[in-house]
């Protein structure tokens, strides 16, 4: 059976400049975020900031995020055919994230990219809420 198979909840977010230096957690002290990852391997992931007032641009982002479509993990690499999403450029592309699974912890490490004006390393953190009972 698929290990990613079942719901995994957003429990830490990461976030480094492109020289190392800590950015602290782009989706706040309290983030909130799903992942589902069905048999027919089709996934959903939905992320924001759960914190009671956040402010990291001085414009009260949530820093928000979702997408979902078809996806395959081979060794380390998880990449989403993106068929949906909050961010309507990435439908039609692909999402490749590295990905290591430790028992019911699971490390999501985009490549590095620019999110607003800042290049960033961004390393999301789930843990596993509910997995099928295997027959």
């Amino acid at each position: 059976m698929d290990p990613l198979i079942g719901i995994w909840r957003l429990i830490e977010s990461n976030a480094w400049d492109e020289n190392g230096a800590n950015l602290g957690a782009p989706y706040g002290t309290n983030p909130i975020g799903q992942i589902s990852f069905t048999p027919e391997r089709r996934m959903l992931a939905a992320l924001c900031n759960g914190d009671t007032e956040p402010d990291h641009d001085g414009e009260g982002d949530r820093g928000y995020s979702s997408y979902g479509g078809f996806y395959k993990l081979v060794d380390t690499t998880l990449t989403v055919d993106v068929d949906m999403a909050s961010d309507k450029s990435r439908i039609g592309g692909q999402q490749i994230r590295e990905a290591v699974l430790d028992r019911d912890r699971l490390l999501l490490r985009p490549p590095m990219r620019l999110y607003g004006d800042i290049t960033q390393r961004r390393e999301l953190v789930w843990e596993r809420a509910w997995s099928p009972v295997a027959d």
